[in-house]
């Protein structure tokens, strides 16, 4: 690939942003949509599996549709194997350890508050983008994501459902950790995906970490009542590997590779949005007003954030 890199520019004073738009954002758009809708299929397939069973099968899945993808589209990986090691710390952080803390806070937290706890991507990666490679947003970034927060904040507060127990907060700290891997897993997979296409890294970073992951789930998997998984379990199941995974994956990699961590990580925003929107369709939540003005908030600040320029620290 001869693409531009997105992330580091040395000695670079200020990358302007010049915000057009396009095709990335689309599927930035796309991805958040997958995702959003994640949450409401994900609480509702915990119904008939164990969360690990759940995230054995859906891996799974992904990792022989990437399979088959990779094969159909490029014939191959196309990554030597002198770089499979940082493909293997890939796998490890955003696979083996970030999918089951994600899962095992989802199950003891609420959808809306394990939303909004992972919709603070974007700051993590900043903050890991500062300390790594002295990059940092501009003042209309920072004012960006505090749209974004206060949007997000506004929403989980309009449900008044903040009641702190044990098992809530117990779930709530799974999740934080989980979204500190998948910020890592953001910036590590920037030099990779300098270098090799967004498919090729999604599919074997994935595969390489469902590895460690089934014997982390192999014990919920042999205790699973196997009996009581209907069909809509099974699409449940389906749906989360093959599109909150085998796609979504695919489509952050390629907005890593076009427009960097940072500003992709500026999407992740939507993401409680769109489960909060579809937990009123699917699962007859209330949607209040303050909802949709969170929504507005977070579109704002989605616009303010995505079209700021990204400053480097001068070396020395």
């Amino acid at each position: 690939m001869a693409e531009k890199p997105t992330l580091i520019e040395p000695r670079a004073a200020t990358r302007p942003a010049k915000f057009q738009f396009g095709t990335t954002d689309l599927a930035l758009l796309l991805m958040t949509l997958i995702w959003g809708l994640n949450f409401v299929v994900v609480k509702t397939t915990f119904l008939e599996l164990d969360p690990f069973t759940f995230l054995t099968l859906r891996f799974l899945f992904a990792s022989i549709f990437f399979l088959v993808v990779v094969y159909l589209v490029q014939k191959g990986f196309h990554i030597p194997r002198r770089a499979w090691v940082q493909v293997l710390l890939l796998g490890v952080v955003g696979t083996s350890l970030y999918q089951p803390l994600f899962m095992a806070g989802l199950s003891l937290s609420q959808a809306s508050t394990s939303a909004l706890i992972l919709a603070t991507t974007p700051a993590f990666v900043v903050l890991l983008n500062r300390i790594i490679s002295r990059e940092r947003f501009a003042a209309r970034g920072w004012l960006g994501l505090l749209f974004s927060f206060s949007g997000l904040a506004l929403i989980i507060l309009s449900g008044g459902d903040f009641a702190l127990h044990s098992r809530a907060l117990w779930g709530d700290a799974l999740v934080l950790t989980a979204t500190i891997c998948w910020s890592f897993y953001s910036v590590l997979s920037a030099p990779l995906l300098r270098r090799y296409s967004a498919l090729s890294v999604a599919a074997l970073s994935t595969i390489m970490g469902t590895v460690p992951l089934l014997f982390i789930t192999a014990p919920a998997v042999a205790a699973q009542n196997w009996a009581q998984v209907t069909t809509s379990g099974w699409l449940g199941v389906l749906y989360s590997s093959v599109l909150a995974i085998g796609i979504a994956y695919i489509l952050w990699n390629y907005g890593v590779k076009r427009i960097g961590s940072a500003h992709t990580a500026i999407y992740n925003n939507l993401t409680p949005v769109i489960a909060t929107f579809g937990a009123a369709i699917f699962l007859g939540e209330p949607l209040t007003v303050f909802k949709i003005v969170g929504a507005v908030i977070i579109f704002a600040g989605l616009y303010l954030a995505r079209t700021a320029n990204i400053v480097m620290e001068p070396e020395g």
